[in-house]
């Protein structure tokens, strides 16, 4: 299998123009400025990438492809990056902020054997990411972020965290560490 994580800041209108349809920049005229950057720029990245420009759809459970190609796709943003993963296979991939506070949230999503594996909010973070990703991968609205998905092991350090879920389906994924951000990717 072969896969390409793309990371971005977010674009101004004018750096994405030559890489977006002409209809991408008609719906992005709708949107605020800062989710009108998110959607040109994972556009306009992954159309760089590809060395042209490319239509893009989403699927019954709301995940993008792009039109007429047998690359899959997978897109996550936060407030000052964006990752896209281009693959052969099925892919997701989510990205979040280090400092992002998800300890407030944590026992909506976390499960006793979770919070052990969890020492400070930057692990917090990575799990909830996992967590995303996993969700994002297997596209079934049934499944619940809480009920059914688990983080069985994290670990930071060699970049790896598996998740689970109730019908025993596992995926393991890479986790990216930068500076300000964490990326799950598969």
């Amino acid at each position: 299998m072969s896969s390409t994580l793309l990371l971005s800041p977010l674009l101004s209108v004018e750096q994405c123009r030559d890489y977006v349809t002409e209809a991408d920049l008609i719906c992005a005229a709708d949107y605020s400025p800062r989710r009108a950057a998110e959607y040109l720029t994972w556009r306009a990245v992954l159309n760089r990438h590809l060395g042209s420009v490319h239509s893009i759809c989403y699927d019954s459970a709301g995940a993008p492809s792009i039109l007429g190609s047998s690359l899959h796709i997978g897109v996550s943003h936060t407030v000052d990056l964006i990752s896209v993963v281009v693959s052969d296979a099925h892919c997701a991939v989510d990205v979040e902020r280090k400092d992002r506070d998800v300890a407030r949230i944590s026992s909506r999503f976390l499960t006793t054997e979770e919070r052990s594996l969890c020492h400070r909010n930057e692990e917090l973070v990575a799990l909830w990411c996992a967590r995303e990703c996993y969700y994002k991968l297997r596209r079934d609205p049934s499944l619940s972020m809480l009920d059914h998905i688990r983080v069985k092991s994290l670990d930071i350090a060699a970049g790896v965290v598996v998740v689970v879920d109730n019908r025993s389906e596992s995926a393991t994924f890479t986790i990216l560490e930068t500076d300000d951000h964490f990326v799950v990717y598969l």
